[in-house]
């Protein structure tokens, strides 16, 4: 199997459960990587003191990456890559309260 850059492009264009789960996990980490690295920056040029944004914080904001394709997906009436997205949202929302249960509840 071949991919080029048009069929690259089509695939994510298809009304498919499983192209949502995959754009679903794709947003979401590039969007924790940007704001790792935004931190990073703001961290060396002492813009912002040492412990800020900590991984809770930057895990859950990073599922705010889901909105862009959620939002392309909502305006196209794809409705199941739709839901593709919004079911692996909330996997990984899970993931992150089971990952940092002990932080939420304050023990």
């Amino acid at each position: 199997l071949i991919i080029t850059g048009n069929n690259f492009k089509s695939m994510f264009r298809q009304d498919k459960a499983y192209i949502g789960v995959i754009v679903g996990l794709i947003f979401p980490f590039m969007a924790f990587v940007v704001f790792y690295e935004l931190k990073s920056l703001l961290l060396e040029n002492d813009l912002i003191p040492s412990g800020s944004f900590s991984l809770k914080f930057l895990s859950i904001i990073s599922l705010i990456g889901n909105v862009i394709p959620a939002g392309a997906y909502l305006r196209s009436k794809k409705d199941e890559a739709l839901k593709g997205i919004a079911g692996i949202t909330l996997l990984i929302a899970f993931g992150i309260i089971a990952y940092f249960y002990k932080d939420f509840i304050g023990s």
